[in-house]
């Protein structure tokens, strides 16, 4: 079988890449000696003064292209994406499994690529990463890697993995870490199942570990109405929420005098399903975890207020409304009060509940495009309507249903928004775009 490198889409013109003869179609195989699957690898081994690049060319011929890369000029290629490595295996509370007919084709991928890991924060459970991509993190220094650990219990970790027999996490933790990557850590905790005795277990060994293991996000379980029958799986109760706030408490003061960290986060889920204060933002530390819900409210609160004080007065008369889920909800409706208060606009906050994947998932991130129209059609919305930035997909720009924006602004005649990525964007739009 004859090698396969990575395809250039597209050559910047009078580029370097240009100037080298490399053209749309070529096959770039290796850049001094090395193979090139993706285009992490071609930056890694781009990094040199030297270049030797193996090329088949569309023709199929291949050649060999020096390239002097001394001064620093970027190449000026781009290439196509890598294909994502799947998931192989059977999580008890695997979330794509709980997926309802006409979701977005894009979350129905289980990816577990490291690769991904590394670029998006995405979790990979390591029990599908052979010795060679293991060195292949070490030797490009790709960290951090991003790892749903479960359990430590060997036994355990299999069940919840649903797999025939136990993996080498341990082994592999230690290499990864002895390799000079630093590891963030998740656990679904699911009640009955991997809670009590086995959370703290798995807590403390992972603290073990530090500073290669260098966080812990504890999570509770998603439950949609879809997929597996619920009543197998015991729910995440107020009240449950409460008890792993209580039993979280003493581990994290420990860590919090010997290290200076809070090291285990629970996520902002079991403070407010619990009715608990949020912590502070020094609980959070450098808010490493905020891509798996820790600290993202905290953080939008404090981001709030201070934009709130450096922006001017928006045009008069601004009315509109904004749309998020249940979990969110009386955050945003507090912070759309102070806004009108400070700049006599007549901002609404619009409650969605969440039919598509089921009541119980209430992050903004997972509303359907349904679930909004059903919420405000028919309602007085004012001259524009924003929805939740992390509702539409970076990849597709849809919604969880596969509605753009763009039809729930025909359907309900009021321009439609999204809130923005970052908390300057959403003062931005709300100040000077609408």
């Amino acid at each position: 079988m004859a090698r396969r490198g990575i395809k250039i889409r597209d050559v910047e013109e009078g580029s370097l890449g240009a100037r080298a003869g490399l053209a749309p179609g070529d096959e770039i195989l290796s850049v001094n000696g090395h193979p090139i699957p993706d285009e992490i690898a071609l930056k890694f081994y781009l990094a040199e003064e030297q270049a030797n690049v193996e090329i088949r060319k569309i023709t199929g011929a291949d050649q060999l292209v020096q390239i002097d890369l001394s001064d620093g000029e970027p190449l000026g290629v781009q290439v196509e994406d890598f294909q994502t490595r799947t998931c192989n295996n059977a999580c008890l509370f695997c979330f794509i499994d709980q997926l309802p007919p006409g979701v977005r084709p894009t979350l129905k991928v289980k990816d577990d690529d490291y690769r991904l890991s590394f670029l998006h924060g995405n979790y990979i459970t390591l029990t599908n990463l052979p010795e060679r991509e293991l060195d292949r993190i070490i030797e490009q220094a790709l960290s951090p890697v991003y790892v749903s650990v479960h359990a430590t219990d060997p036994e355990l970790r299999t069940r919840i993995l649903g797999r025939k027999k136990a993996d080498d996490l341990d082994r592999k933790m230690r290499k990864l870490i002895a390799g000079g990557i630093r590891l963030h850590t998740q656990i679904v905790l699911m009640p009955e199942v991997n809670d009590g005795e086995n959370l703290e277990k798995t807590v403390a060994d992972l603290y073990s570990y530090y500073p290669g293991v260098n966080s812990v996000a504890i999570v509770p379980l998603g439950l949609s109405d879809h997929g597996p029958p619920r009543h197998i799986y015991k729910p995440v109760t107020a009240s449950y929420c409460r008890e792993i706030i209580r039993q979280a408490a003493p581990w994290q003061q420990t860590f919090r005098r010997e290290i200076r960290r809070t090291f285990a986060y629970l996520a902002d889920e079991f403070y407010i399903q619990g009715e608990m204060p949020l912590p502070d933002t020094s609980y959070y530390d450098d808010f490493a975890q905020i891509e798996d819900g820790i600290g993202m409210v905290r953080r939008f609160l404090t981001e709030f207020h201070a934009e709130l004080v450096r922006w001017r007065k928006p045009r008069p008369g601004l009315c509109g409304t904004l749309t998020t889920a249940r979990l969110f909800y009386p955050y945003l409706r507090a912070s759309a009060e102070t806004f009108n208060q400070k700049f006599q606009s007549r901002l609404q906050v619009q409650l969605v509940e969440n039919s598509f994947m089921g009541k119980n998932i209430t992050v903004a991130g997972l509303l359907a495009g349904r679930d909004l129209v059903a919420a405000l059609e028919g309602r007085a919305l004012g001259d524009f309507v924003i929805i939740p930035n992390e509702a539409v997909s970076r990849v597709d720009g849809i919604l969880v249903d596969n509605v753009p924006p763009d039809d729930l602004e025909r359907h309900l005649g009021t321009p439609v928004f999204p809130s923005g990525a970052t908390m300057h964007d959403f003062f931005r739009l709300l100040c000077e775009r609408l």
